[in-house]
């Protein structure tokens, strides 16, 4: 018996890649220009998109929607897209470095699963997956009068900015206990400051390699706050790195996920809570699920780390038509009304649109006006190995 499963077994092992590829082998089988042809895409972008042929070919030629995410919104968007065109939706909901190395994997392997990506990390994902041809970009023409400047000029579509920042108990304390990132490093708080795994999140760790770039802000407020100049340990470069070593040395405590961070940090009834460094979107929770937290405004040298989330067409997608119905979904569709469309998960505190159509969730400042480091996807991209070898060797 173990020898037939053994052969049964076996012969699945050769059979799923066949089938695999097999149902791509008609797109795969192009050459990548080729591709680019058929789908409309790179090259040859047209000048206008004619969306009754991009509808009629997504409804009548294409078949379901694989969309890897790296939120679980996935699931929200994907069934208003479901609703609106009767069109499935095949979401994944999967950490950034996860979804990366999967998109990576299988098109190494000639499989092209993901028609329509989500994800952050816009340093690797510019640096290895655009410029690579891994990632397309697609922005509908018919929105641009709207999308702002800067996400016109971006390499791929920006869904969305989000932040990182740092959260307290608002039950606990009646205001901020904190005005700057190096209070994270004092004494009383050792073993109480909270966030997602860095090395799981490429959000958390661009957070923490800006402070890195920004070494020179970083020596200037730790002189503010403690009125003396910053004594570096030995052989660390900067006070990037410094601020980055007394952190993990005050036993900076680490979660799988932004999820469990909030609740450690919000659940009522707390004697002394902890504080979490995590996504000010997170707050869309706290009204679910009874929580109160705050994020501190006023921090020297910044409130926070201003975040970009990016959605793309992967290459030799089968459904190219359908993957640029949902994008057009995903940023609330022509003329966003109430119900925002694939976008409504996304407008909550937190989350900034790209579109000037959109208005700001009530009690929300524009982006441009919250003090915020901006990802520098080059800097950050071209200092991220050093930056993570230094948090593997002080961990």
């Amino acid at each position: 018996m173990k020898k037939i499963l053994g052969m049964i077994y076996l012969a699945l092992i050769v059979l799923v890649p066949m089938l695999f590829a097999e149902g791509n082998s008609e797109k795969s089988s192009m050459s990548q220009a080729e591709w680019e042809e058929w789908a409309q895409l790179g090259e040859h972008r047209p000048i206008e998109d004619d969306w009754g042929a991009i509808e009629k070919a997504a409804l009548e030629e294409e078949g379901p929607l694989v969309v890897y995410s790296l939120s679980s919104r996935v699931f929200e968007f994907g069934r208003t897209f479901y609703k609106k065109y009767g069109i499935k939706v095949e979401a994944h909901d999967i950490t950034t470095p996860s979804l990366l190395e999967k998109i990576f994997r299988e098109q190494e392997a000639g499989l092209f699963n993901a028609d329509v990506i989500l994800v952050d990390d816009i340093p690797t994902v510019y640096n290895e997956y655009y410029q690579e041809g891994r990632m397309y970009n697609f922005v509908p023409t018919n929105l641009k009068s709207v999308i702002i400047d800067e996400a016109k000029t971006a390499p791929l579509a920006i869904h969305h900015y989000g932040a990182r920042g740092i959260a307290y108990n608002s039950e606990f304390y009646d205001e901020a206990p904190i005005d700057s990132w190096w209070d994270l490093t004092r004494p009383e708080w050792k073993g109480k400051i909270i966030m997602k795994d860095p090395l799981n999140s490429g959000a958390e760790f661009n957070t923490f390699a800006t402070f890195i770039q920004h070494y020179v802000d970083m020596e200037e407020a730790y002189q503010d706050e403690f009125g003396v100049e910053l004594i570096k340990s030995d052989e660390v470069p900067n006070a990037g790195y410094e601020f980055l070593k007394r952190l993990m040395e005050n036993d900076l405590i680490l979660m799988s996920d932004s999820g469990t961070v909030m609740k450690a940090v919000a659940a009522s009834g707390q004697s002394d809570p902890p504080l979490g460094i995590l996504g000010f979107s997170k707050l869309r929770t706290i009204k679910e699920e009874r929580l109160s937290a705050k994020f501190v405004e006023d921090l020297s040298p910044v409130t926070g780390f201003r975040t970009t989330t990016i959605m793309a067409i992967g290459v030799f997608s089968q459904m190219p038509n359908t993957a640029k119905l949902m994008i057009k979904w995903m940023y609330g569709d022509d003329n966003p009304d109430e119900t925002l469309a694939g976008y409504k998960p996304y407008h909550v505190i937190g989350n900034w649109s790209v579109r000037s159509d959109i208005p700001e969730p009530e009690g929300q400042r524009p982006v441009d006006e919250m003090n915020f480091y901006v990802e520098d996807a080059e800097w950050l991209y071209n200092n991220a190995i050093k930056v993570r070898d230094f948090w593997l060797e002080n961990q």
